[in-house]
């Protein structure tokens, strides 16, 4: 009999789970505070349960279920030391296609007692199939038959995966019985890789964080802030080109999601926080000040942006086969392309001339820039910022070689009350960067207390 690892997933985590464990420690208002598997399983469930990865998850915890409920009728569950034979069995043939059980999520994730069980249901979908089928116990299933069964099964169970059609806390329905969402929680959060799941180890951190400083400062969320949260949403959806016009609500839909389902997400309700804490930390009146005491400083970090055009030289001081100017020389070639671009034009001149190899296609334009930008030379963009429209820069030496550049189109001054509220939206982005920062996750690399044995292979 051969076994595919990938069908193994379809198995886990419908036995009843193990005591909980602890993934990562951290600093919650000076305070050591822990993650448990229980808190990012949850996580995983509530996020990912409309996407692709969630839907297939239900359908494994559907095929899983039938698949138990149907041995017990049958009475072809194996044994204990039955499933620990086919381990060993599994084991050899892993190991004989160059793998180690290790490298496989649900095998690492899972403690011995807990893989057996799983793979006790792997050995009951044979035998069920075997049994309705007539074949002898020796005989092989092949993976269409086993595929065309439980295609079959399904479609004489009454099955309701869909989640705005179940009660809260239900991830599956199948016939009468109801299949808990942490139960799918914790089948995504044993079959996750270690930096998805330290993903939302980190999220879960995050998130509690904000809600613990919203309860220290008595913030809650309305149903108006809801309702201005979402349509904030579908403004900002519908001056998007990238999307093309398409209705917020169809957008959420390509997501599996709905207005409902978004008002309930626990990252959508943690922004709406974010922005409460911003403003009771930033008020008006405080920012007001600021503007008015450093307006310089305030107009650099979120004042108007200009799109900038840019023909690069590459030059080094002694050249080499791949960067063959001379500082020199570089500059002296931008000198003639200056005339060039006098007579051609900035972009078709930049299509050509540019060193900037992704930027050839645009004729130059590397894009929006504020004053305070890292992503060009401090130089260029020092330049660009006391340029006018259309001019053309004298060539500007910096380490990796000599640019020229042009103001292609640049944004209106905004008036006071819009350049605060710009200004508490990077107040809040730096307390949103600094909650996982201060609260120095630290991962304990805990799992199951014992781990599936594998044997001597090597």
């Amino acid at each position: 009999m051969m076994f595919a690892i990938p069908t193994l997933a379809v198995f886990c985590l419908l036995t009843p789970q193990e005591p909980d464990s602890v993934l990562a420690t951290y600093q919650l208002n000076g305070k050591s505070a822990t993650v448990t598997r229980t808190d990012v399983a949850m996580e995983m469930a509530f996020h990912l349960r409309r996407d692709e990865r969630g839907r297939q998850a239900c359908k494994m915890m559907v095929d899983a279920a039938i698949t138990r409920s149907e041995a017990k009728r049958l009475n072809v569950m194996p044994t204990k030391a039955d499933a620990q034979a086919f381990w060993t069995k599994l084991q050899k043939q892993l190991v004989e296609g160059g793998h180690r059980p290790e490298d496989f999520a649900a095998i690492r994730n899972s403690s011995e007692a807990q893989w057996l069980k799983d793979l006790s249901v792997q050995i009951a979908q044979e035998r069920v199939v075997r049994k309705e089928l007539g074949l002898a116990d020796n005989e092989d299933v092949g993976g269409d038959m086993l595929k065309l069964w439980l295609t079959e099964a399904r479609e004489r169970a009454n099955i309701e995966v869909d989640p705005d059609k179940l009660p809260v806390g239900t991830a599956v329905k199948i016939n009468d019985k109801a299949i808990a969402l942490i139960d799918l929680g914790f089948l995504l959060l044993r079959t996750s890789e270690d930096l998805e799941r330290d993903r939302f180890v980190r999220q879960v951190v995050y998130l509690q964080t904000i809600e613990s400083l919203a309860r220290d400062k008595a913030l809650t969320i309305t149903d108006a802030d809801l309702d201005r949260a979402i349509e904030d949403r579908r403004v900002q959806a519908s001056k998007d080109p990238r999307l093309g016009g398409v209705p917020f609500e169809q957008l959420l839909q390509t997501r599996g999601m709905t207005i409902a389902a978004l008002r309930q997400l626990r990252v959508f309700r943690s922004q709406i926080l974010l922005d409460k804490l911003a403003t009771a930390a930033f008020s008006n009146k405080a920012l007001h000040a600021e503007l008015a005491a450093n307006r310089e400083g305030v107009l650099a970090e979120v004042g108007p942006r200009r799109r900038i055009g840019a023909i690069f030289i590459r030059a080094l001081d002694e050249p080499n086969q791949l960067i063959k100017r001379t500082f020199d020389e570089a500059l002296a070639h931008l000198k003639i392309i200056r005339e060039r671009i006098a007579k051609d034009g900035f972009a078709a001149t930049a299509s050509i001339e540019t060193e900037l190899g992704e930027t050839k296609k645009s004729g130059g334009d590397v894009g929006w820039h504020r004053a305070t930008s890292t992503e060009l030379p401090t130089k260029v963009v020092q330049a660009a910022f006391q340029m006018e429209m259309t001019d053309v820069s004298l060539p500007i030496r910096t380490k990796e070689g000599c640019y020229v550049i042009t103001v292609l189109d640049r944004e209106p001054m905004p008036d006071n009350d819009e350049l605060v509220r710009k200004l508490r939206i990077v107040r809040a982005t730096a307390m949103s960067e600094g909650i996982l920062k201060n609260a120095k996750v630290q991962f304990t690399g805990a799992s199951q207390s014992e781990k599936p044995k594998t044997g001597n292979n090597k």
